[in-house]
């Protein structure tokens, strides 16, 4: 009768031929499916440039997953792009990517500098980076993040999670004069001086009286050829009137203080009109809000396509919209000269004249000349959709290295067959 032991060591040995027989079969499955499927393989970001090298050189996968921390480079997203040129598909997954895309646009100023705008999702961080360093950062809104950098390097960089965006200003602006058009007042007197101050030549008609006008500069022609951008004071530029509309039709830019809508044929181009004026109580601007203490000739009836870009309380106090190719908008603010004049703070005259230049700026039009430009990025995750296609889940079946399973399948093989064998040489079974 076999003992207890021998029996266990035999049923052991049995087991062990049984898993030589599984592994056996699992090898023959494996190379039937490699060989209608291919083979596949799958990177990490950190693991991408050697594997790129791998795949190209070494071996040529039928299939690729590469799993992403971040968008690639430019080199390594043009190479995985070329993959399928070469039979080899290619996947890829990014579940903490966030969308993201960057603008560095000139600014028609003649203190320069450039406007950055961000798209990003809404109540994301966003970080303004240039080749120094840091340089601010502001959390997403609906509409993203705009900013004004003075001096702008080659390239700028908005970092969104781990995704980085890089733009870069590719023109230089070429600008004309402005040309100033409103009553003998102290609004009409400080626009043109802090305009000035700026920097911008400046072509004004002063109305003074029935009887006479004040005209600075030589007033010619009102085409995009002489002039930047119109500025209308109030219903006195009204004798310009066509001449502004088709100005405008044609690519040029228009500065419009409510008042001027008044006029029938600025009131046809302009965001909307005039509401009832809301005098200032004599308060002086403030550093943090200096445009609360200024009197508003709040903008109402809204053109259907005009856009709000400020308002105060429930009131709309900067309102844009396009006509033709040009841009036109429409300030509340009647008497802003009090901001330069009885703001708080000695910088009070300098964030005067930032203001109106942005208002200036924003519509403006100027001559554009290419300038060469380092490489950029400006919507990463999009141009990484554009080349390889949209992001496929990661369900982990695609093997990490399609050799180490061969390898582990060979090694327990070789062990199940020394452990059986030699199970029965010790029991004296050949």
């Amino acid at each position: 009768m076999r003992s207890p032991g021998s029996a266990a060591r035999s049923s052991l040995e049995w087991l062990l031929r049984g898993a030589v027989l599984v592994l056996l079969a699992a090898y023959l499955a494996r190379t039937i499916r490699a060989q209608r499927h291919g083979a596949e393989e799958r990177a990490t970001s950190s693991e991408l440039r050697s594997a790129l090298a791998r795949w190209s050189t070494v071996v040529a996968p039928d299939r690729v997953h590469v799993v992403l921390d971040h968008p690639p480079a430019g080199l390594e997203r043009d190479w995985l792009a070329a993959l399928p040129s070469a039979s080899t598909a290619v996947a890829w997954s990014g579940p903490t990517l966030l969308p993201s895309a960057i603008a560095v646009e000139p600014r028609a100023d003649p203190a320069r500098g450039a406007e950055v705008s961000v798209a990003a999702p809404a109540g994301t961080m966003v970080v303004l980076r240039d080749t120094v360093g840091p340089l601010d950062s502001a959390r997403a809104t609906a509409i993203g993040v705009r900013a004004y950098l003075p001096k702008p390097r080659r390239t700028t960089d908005a970092v969104v999670g781990p995704v980085v965006a890089r733009g870069a200003v590719h023109d230089s602006l070429s600008l004309k004069k402005l040309l100033v058009l409103g009553p003998a007042n102290w609004e009409t007197k400080f626009t043109v001086a802090a305009l000035e101050e700026r920097g911008w030549k400046v072509d004004a008609h002063i109305a003074l009286s029935p009887k006479g006008d004040v005209q600075q500069g030589e007033i010619g022609a009102i085409d995009t050829a002489r002039y930047s951008a119109v500025l209308a004071i109030d219903s006195s530029a009204g004798r310009y009137g066509e001449r502004i509309a088709q100005y405008v039709r044609s690519g040029g830019g228009l500065v419009l203080w409510s008042p001027a809508t008044k006029a029938r044929s600025l009131a046809a181009i302009a965001p909307g009109t005039a509401g009832m004026l809301q005098e200032d109580e004599g308060a002086a601007p403030s550093d943090t809000a200096p445009r609360a203490a200024l009197e508003l000739t709040p903008i109402t009836q809204l053109a259907p396509d005009a856009v709000v870009l400020e308002r105060r309380g429930n009131d709309v106090a900067l309102a844009a919209r396009r006509v033709g190719s040009g841009r036109v908008i429409e300030t509340g603010y009647t008497n802003s000269w009090r901001w330069r004049m009885a703001g708080a703070g000695d910088d009070a005259p300098e964030q005067h004249r930032a203001w109106l230049a942005s208002l200036v700026a924003n519509v403006a039009y100027a001559g554009r000349t290419v300038i060469p430009t380092p490489p950029t990025d400006v919507a990463p995750l999009a141009s990484l959709i554009e080349r390889l296609g949209p992001s496929t889940p990661d369900d982990g079946q695609v093997p990490r290295d399609p050799n180490a399973i061969a390898r582990w399948m060979f090694a327990m093989l070789c062990i199940a067959l020394i452990i059986e064998w030699a199970s029965r040489r010790l029991r004296g079974v050949k």
